[in-house]
Parts: structure tokens; sequence; C-alpha cells
């Protein structure tokens, strides 16, 4: 199996920062002006603050991505887009096909990576199809790079007792052609037992590393570090 690229999500502190760097995660989540009340969301000025030290800190290497968490018009992400220059955008409101064909259009640089939603009227109401697999491919002709099967929605999204559904999952990777990113309930304890099974393209955490919301654990991202890698 190819490697499996790791995102961290929920980052608000420069020494959680710092941790997750020198763990190696290859992508560290920044959540900014989500539309519902989260946790971990920051306000603009904040998260331009936090990525500007992200970038200090990974220095000319680069090696970890940048990921800014975000939804709502496609104006508003634009601007978050343009402030904040991140590698990914992920997409996790209630946002459409077309919202992805329009900030493609307007040459949005960050790569980006939409939810397929859990229920299937939202994903009629956001693709035209009810079906996971079609909707997923729908985004995929959009324009996403990535999308993501999450075991969590706006609706439920400080749950931490989602596990991510492996059905669900595999019937979308077998849909599309870009990379499949799986997150819901995932850590330290089952992350190898979960990589064995999906054959994850990207996995995606954010409880699972956390003491509480927003406070990261260093032990516990090395730890998923380390049954990522099997050691």
């Amino acid at each position: 199996m190819d490697k499996v690229i790791v995102k961290m999500c929920g980052f608000m502190r420069e020494e959680d920062v710092n941790a997750g760097i020198r763990q190696s995660v290859d992508i560290l989540g920044f959540v900014v002006d989500y539309p519902v009340p989260v946790p971990w969301n920051m306000e603009l000025a904040r998260a331009e603050e936090l990525i500007k030290h992200f970038r200090n800190a990974a220095g000319s290497s680069q090696a970890t991505g940048c990921c800014v968490v975000t939804g709502g018009p496609v104006d508003k992400i634009l601007n978050i887009e343009r402030t904040l220059h991140p590698d990914y955008i992920q997409l996790h409101y209630k946002e459409t096909a077309d919202d992805i064909r329009a900030l493609k259009a307007e040459g949005i640089t960050a790569k980006i990576v939409k939810t397929v939603p859990l229920k299937p009227e939202e994903r009629l109401a956001q693709s035209g199809r009810s079906d996971i697999a079609e909707c997923a491919k729908v985004f995929e002709e959009a324009g996403a790079d990535i999308v993501l099967v999450d075991a969590r929605g706006p609706e439920n999204a400080s749950n931490s007792a989602g596990l991510i559904d492996a059905e669900l999952y595999k019937a979308v990777k077998q849909a599309v052609t870009i990379p499949v990113m799986a997150a819901g309930g995932i850590t330290s304890e089952n992350v190898r037992d979960i990589v064995d099974i999906l054959q994850p393209d990207i996995i995606d955490m954010m409880t699972g590393i956390e003491i509480s919301p927003g406070i990261k654990s260093e032990e516990r991202i090395e730890s998923i570090m380390r049954g990522v890698r099997n050691e």
C-alpha cells in the first residue's frame, strides 16, 4: 500500500503546531470562520497569526502542509483562501458542486477538499444526487481535488464518538479517481485497524489527538503516527 497521508486538525496553539511539525504530520488543519459554533473555530486574524507561526516553524522545506477548514458563501471562502494562502481548503458545511465550480473559475489555488454529506437529502441538495458514490463523483467532476467521508457533519461537528462507516468510505473510493480522506473516531488504539481495513488515501483526526478541545497531546500525535507507520 502507498503511504497514507496523515492530516490532523483543530490546531489553535503555537506549541501544538510545533508538536505536529516535530512528529512529521503531513497536513495540519486550522478551523477558520466556521459557519456554526465549534470549539476549534478561530477568527481570520488569529488564524493568520497562527499560520504565519506554522510557516516559520516548518521552515523552507514545507514538508508539512496547511489546510483551512471552513464553509459558507463562495466570496467568504475566497477571501479566507486569499488571506491565508493554505495548501488545502476544506469545505465542510453545505457547499454545492456549483460552489466548487465557482471557486475554480475564480482561480482558487488551494486544493479543494469537499465533504460528502452523510444524509441523502443533503447529498441531493449539494450535488443533485442522493447516492453517496454518485454525489462524490459529481464533486470530482466539479473540480474537487479530494473528497472526505466523515462520521461528523455540521450538525454534530463536536461529536467525538462517531466512527467512520467503512462501507460508505469504500463506496466513495471506488467511485472516484481523486484521493478520498477518511475521518471520524480515529485514535491511536484503532488507527492501525482502520488503515488496514479502509486502505485510505488520507486519514484525518481531531479529538483523537486531544486532551480537551483545542489542546493537543504530542504523546497522542506520536502514537498515531507510529500506528500509521506500523512501528
